[in-house]
């Protein structure tokens, strides 16, 4: 009786490789077989990354996320673009928290929104609809 997590080990990245939150590029998004040996056919995006030699298979969650973060959803446009990779131990997989892998927006910077109001100088004739 094997573990699935031992088979799928060898030929993808798994949350044990991302002790830390780490920021990756894209290099490359395929759709693979990944279906352990005798299952039937489950084709997935994969992505790969310039830093490591696995690639990270792409559930729903991931996918969607990947383009929120990388603006695109357009696998081909992603290519160049950092990511964070990071792990959620919150994961769910049949029922059981098993952790796994997450992707997330690479900011430099915290986002910051300035909201500029034109005034004519004295606070008592500011819209009393600020845009906020």
């Amino acid at each position: 009786n094997m573990d699935i997590r031992e088979l799928q080990s060898t030929k993808y990245l798994k949350k044990e490789d991302f002790p830390n939150p780490v920021v990756a590029t894209i290099s490359r998004v395929t759709k693979e077989n990944v279906a352990l040996p005798n299952q039937p056919k489950k084709e997935r995006g994969v992505a790969y990354f310039t830093e490591y030699e696995k690639g990270m298979v792409l559930n729903a969650t991931n996918l969607k996320r990947a383009a929120k973060a990388l603006g695109s959803d357009e696998t081909d446009e992603w290519v160049g673009k950092k990511i964070v990779i990071y792990v959620d131990e919150d994961v769910e997989f049949g029922g059981e928290i098993v952790g796994g892998l997450r992707l997330k927006a690479h900011r430099v910077t915290p986002e910051t929104r300035t909201v500029t109001q034109k005034t004519g100088g004295k606070f008592d004739d500011m819209d009393s609809d600020i845009p906020f």
